[in-house]
């Protein structure tokens, strides 16, 4: 659900923005895979320095470490998979597949040595 209070609040005016940008420079396939770099600059960033995203601290989530202090390349390991959408449905798919002890854990959160808890 976090993602999609992301995409609402974030994406939509992102993309929004690009397409306008697009129109106006006379092209747009230049711009369709920047939306997902951004959302992955976007989720890295926010949750090295908040602990979550926008979408996460809707939802009174957080993203933590589960060795010590959430590091930069942990974070940008856990989203890699939203640069491009496909990426992000198979790491879903993974997650269901591969056996985990925490449910707030998808598959790069066990590499990245990250999972997601409830702030309280």
């Amino acid at each position: 659900m976090a993602i999609v209070f992301d995409a609402i609040f974030v994406m939509i005016p992102v993309y929004v923005f690009l397409v306008f940008v697009a129109w106006m420079l006379g092209g747009f396939f230049g711009f369709i895979g920047l939306g997902g770099i951004i959302l992955f600059l976007y989720s890295a960033v926010f949750e090295y320095a908040f602990g979550a995203t926008l979408g996460k601290m809707i939802m009174g989530l957080k993203v933590v470490s589960t060795q010590g202090k959430l590091e930069f390349p942990n974070a940008l390991i856990r989203n890699i998979t939203k640069i491009y959408a496909l990426l992000l449905i198979i790491e879903f798919i993974v997650t269901l597949v591969v056996e985990t002890t925490d449910a707030h854990q998808r598959y790069l959160d066990k590499l990245a040595k990250t999972t997601v808890i409830e702030k309280r």
